[in-house]
């Protein structure tokens, strides 16, 4: 029997490789080469493993040819969506929904823990929010917060396909990133 790898194994590795690329934040090789839908998926599924919680991922229609620009939004607005409900919702349960539609792509991160006072957070202008908000309006997306205390939380990004906006890089420089 050889002692090589195949090209499954090698593939298998590689994926590996990408998914702790992704959860160090290293922007550009998952998005790029992968895609929003995997380097999505691969992010939930590591942040369930490190934070010891529950992650039910989603996705379905995500074109393959989704630009650097909305690919980068909607992946940041994930991790810092995610991160948010992990460390305040009180709970270890979370979905995540990731939808093209004719038109746009879609992102949902719900909860059913703690909640909080949307007016108020939003009139707070805390980092997060804010970055969320920020990001999307650069490619012209829409951000949506359904929250009330005690009922969880539901964060809604949509983000048209079609979307003249700045280069990635830019994109990405302009805003913080979220952190762990």
């Amino acid at each position: 029997m050889p002692n090589s790898l195949s090209a499954l194994e090698i593939s298998v590795l590689e994926a590996r490789q990408v998914e702790q690329r992704i959860s160090s934040g290293h922007r550009s090789f998952p998005l790029d080469y992968l895609g929003l839908e995997y380097a999505a998926a691969g992010f939930c599924k590591e942040l369930s493993e490190r934070q010891n919680v529950e992650i039910e991922f989603d996705s379905d229609n995500i074109p393959s040819d989704l630009s650097k620009e909305i690919s980068l939004c909607v992946f940041r607005v994930l991790q810092e969506a995610l991160q948010n409900a992990v460390k305040h919702s009180g709970v270890r349960h979370f979905q995540v929904s990731l939808k093209g539609t004719s038109d746009s792509v879609e992102l949902k991160v719900s909860d059913a823990g703690a909640g909080f006072n949307v007016d108020e957070a939003i009139s707070a202008q805390g980092l997060g929010l804010t970055s969320m908000k920020e990001r999307l309006k650069l490619v012209h997306g829409q951000l949506s917060i359904d929250s009330n205390s005690g009922q969880g939380t539901t964060i809604h990004a949509r983000v048209p396909f079609k979307s003249d906006c700045c280069g990635a890089e830019q994109l990405d420089a302009s805003i913080p990133s979220p952190t762990s």
